[in-house]
């Protein structure tokens, strides 16, 4: 039976305290008939309507599924337990498996994709296209609840009076880290499977709007931007929850030392006696002091400081005037002529190789900035390309890296 839309919406705008109760006492579990029986009598004063009438309606709009064959006992439908908690800001973070089932989804359809691009087959390349758009908008919509979990859970903290102890605060803050920041910091590194799913998708999508005869080029472009955005929001999101938990984390780890120190040593005071106590525990300070006298130790260490470093003259600054150009100033010459240098040869498969075979003479510091320039340039796009880890060889430096491809953006 088809949910009128209108009169789901108006149901739910006049009973949003019903409702939301709802939710709270079964928080994802059953309720019973006479468990909803009572939520609604409580709220019937708000109504004109009468209690049966709105379990009916519960029933009748789908907001309460049976959730056996007796119909004894009812689950909220889980997509009105995600407008609630949309609109009331109650969301659920996503965990780092869940996340890493979306990329692992991703990695299937941009194979699938390619698949059907290359088998030229329109009716697989569609479905396989709508899957993706799927995935991408789950994987878009769970970190934004976590996003807005985090800063909750934040706020909660901040504002909750309260008397908890600092231990249970900490083992809020330690589960946080542990069941979601910290794998998830992992999954979304530079070099992780997410930027290398993304990477893969988006070069599926790419190769998808070139070839308008197999796949509607609108669709494709969406896609490839909707990559785009999710990636960084992804990116955006985890960072930010990560800055957001770990100062609250670090305050309550050294509380949390503080109270295990003051309580093992408060134990010990009372097992104990004071003598034992003062004779075990506390520091004995000596008061030997001289005035206006320097100890052997300041002696010594003045006559080592002497002979160490015996005085040396000034150097002589040479004022005349010269040519040549300061290393500072070539080097920055150098840096700003090398995107039109390697614009020529691009596309790249390897940054570092490519900067290592064209400069064997410089320094493994001056080959590093030059790719970080390269890197971050707003004509180009670099990224990995998920091959091994490769060394490359400078005048005094072997360097490992992942390879890097560089790319021109088109204009």
């Amino acid at each position: 039976m088809i949910v009128p839309p209108k009169e789901f919406f108006q149901f739910c705008a006049k009973h949003v305290g019903v409702l939301r109760e709802l939710e709270q006492r079964g928080n994802g579990t059953d309720l019973s008939e006479a468990e909803i029986a009572n939520i609604v009598q409580h709220h019937a004063l708000d109504s004109d309507e009468q209690p049966t009438f709105v379990i009916k309606q519960l029933k009748n709009l789908r907001i309460l599924v049976s959730a056996d064959q007796t119909e004894g006992y009812f689950l909220m439908a889980e997509p009105v337990r995600g407008i609630l908690r949309y609109l009331l800001e109650e969301a659920k973070p996503a965990s780092s498996e869940t996340v890493q089932s979306y990329i692992n989804r991703l990695q299937q359809l941009a194979q699938k994709l390619r698949d059907a691009l290359a088998a030229e087959n329109p009716t697989l390349a569609e479905l396989a296209l709508a899957d993706t758009t799927h995935a991408l908008r789950r994987l878009h919509d769970d970190v934004s609840a976590t996003h807005v979990s985090v800063l909750a859970e934040v706020a909660r903290y901040k504002t909750d009076k309260r008397p908890v102890s600092v231990l249970e605060k900490y083992q809020r803050i330690v589960w946080w880290m542990q069941q979601y920041i910290a794998p998830m910091l992992d999954v979304i590194r530079v070099d992780g499977p997410m930027q290398a799913t993304f990477a893969e998708v988006e070069e599926a999508l790419e190769a998808a709007a070139a070839n308008s005869f197999v796949i509607s080029l609108d669709a494709a472009e969406r896609n490839l931007r909707l990559v785009r955005v999710t990636r960084r929001h992804a990116l955006n999101v985890f960072e930010q929850s990560g800055k957001e938990i770990s100062p609250l984390y670090q305050s309550l780890a050294r509380s949390s030392n503080l109270a295990t120190g003051a309580a093992w040593a408060l134990d010990r005071l009372r097992l104990g006696t004071v003598e034992e106590w003062m004779q075990q525990a506390v520091v004995a300070v000596f008061g030997l002091r001289q005035q206006d006298a320097f100890s052997d130790k300041a002696i010594v260490g003045a006559v080592e400081r002497y002979l160490n470093n015996p005085p040396t003259p000034p150097p002589m600054v040479s004022r005349a005037r010269t040519s040549d150009k300061p290393a500072a100033m070539q080097q920055r010459e150098w840096l700003n002529a090398l995107p039109d240098g390697i614009a020529t040869d691009l596309p790249v498969a390897d940054i570092l190789d490519w900067l290592t075979a064209h400069y064997p003479m410089m320094d493994t510091e001056q080959l590093l900035a030059g790719f970080s320039t390269l890197f971050f340039h707003e004509q180009f796009r670099a990224e990995f390309t998920g091959a091994a880890v490769r060394e490359y060889e400078t005048q005094r430096h072997i360097i490992r890296a992942h390879p890097v491809k560089l790319e021109a953006i088109p204009q």
